[in-house]
């Protein structure tokens, strides 16, 4: 993977010091968690549209309409 940008970060000291204190390489760790949250996000937006297209609302003739129909013809009008 070739890297073309660069971002920059600030942290206090003490943090500093504390991952100068560890053996890992924080780039790396720090493009894993991006690519992570990036993939999560994308994730969301996918699950988000899915869900949107299945729950869409139905058109179609009002159920109501069609259920007094049946009821008036089986039983007559004025039928409860």
């Amino acid at each position: 993977m070739a890297y073309e940008e660069a971002i920059l970060i600030k942290i206090d000291k003490t943090t500093k010091k504390k991952m100068s204190s560890t053996q890992d390489n924080w780039s790396e760790l720090i493009r894993t968690f991006i690519q992570k949250e990036l993939n999560k996000k994308r994730n969301v937006a996918k699950a988000e549209r899915l869900r949107a297209k299945l729950f869409r609302r139905v058109k179609g003739p009002d159920s109501t309409a069609v259920i007094r129909e049946m009821r008036d013809s089986r039983y007559g009008p004025n039928s409860a």
